[in-house]
């Protein structure tokens, strides 16, 4: 008995073993790397105080609200890539926490945005947004947290079936991009009954999968060649948010807030 147990417990450190190498592995072959441009977005400013540590943090020093942005980023993309976006977010006075994941997966910490409330509890509102994995993930953290959080953005994707929002009242802003002719992909279309019928939705003609961030490399495979440039199709995302976060936050305040 002893001798069968020895042997199953070798064989569980074994296929652990190896399973941390292949994810390991896979990680480093396929890892999309923030650009010399992300880099630069990384510097603190006179609008925004950068770090980065177990997260990326970007704080506003200017205007600061009491809405907070967890956001989670695409499998294989290093979280340093989504900078240039998420930076002039924070300059609208939003903090924006964008924790690292596991292997680059957030699969494999869905939850870790009760870390990051918990770390600001000064923050009286949370917004959790994702991209691709990330936004799915997002989403099942959404479907789970419908009761303190004060809304979801979500970058090409949408949450598993099984965390449908299709009920929800709570606020969403999707973006997704689309053919140059503005069709959509049949995935987003087959999808959208996870989410309310009225979800504002911003369809971005041309847009590619991987410049909703700013990045080098990467194994993911575009459908479609871009038929916009990546600092026009992020200028469309950081409008359309902040002008969505300034609604939300007019929206939040109380009768005597707007006196």
């Amino acid at each position: 008995m002893k001798k069968t147990l020895k042997i199953i417990l070798a064989m569980i450190v074994v296929l652990a073993i190896g399973m941390y190498g292949y994810l390991s592995y896979s990680t480093a072959q396929n890892n999309a790397a923030p650009s010399t441009e992300a880099l630069v977005a990384m510097d603190s400013d006179s609008s925004v105080d950068v770090t980065m540590d177990e997260w990326l943090v970007m704080q506003p020093t200017k205007n600061a609200t009491d809405i907070g942005i967890v956001f989670y980023a695409g499998a294989y993309c290093d979280v340093r890539g989504y900078a240039p976006v998420l930076k002039e977010i924070a300059a609208a006075g939003y903090l924006v926490v964008a924790p690292t994941m596991p292997f680059d997966f957030s699969i494999f910490a869905p939850d870790i945005a009760d870390d990051v409330r918990a770390a600001y509890p000064q923050i009286q509102h949370w917004i959790i947004a994702g991209h691709s994995m990330g936004g799915a993930m997002a989403g099942r953290y959404a479907h789970n947290n419908q009761d303190n959080l004060a809304g979801l953005i979500v970058f090409d994707s949408y949450p598993p079936s099984s965390n449908s929002l299709a009920d929800s009242d709570l606020p969403i802003l999707l973006f997704e991009r689309a053919h140059a002719d503005g069709s959509r992909a049949q995935k987003f279309i087959d999808n959208a009954r996870l989410f309310p019928e009225d979800t504002p939705l911003v369809i971005i003609p041309g847009a590619q999968h991987m410049y909703y961030g700013s990045f080098d490399g990467g194994g993911y495979e575009e459908e479609w060649d871009p038929g916009i440039k990546r600092a026009v199709q992020q200028r469309i995302v950081i409008e359309a948010t902040i002008e969505a976060l300034e609604k939300l936050r007019a929206s939040l305040k109380t009768p005597s807030d707007r006196s």
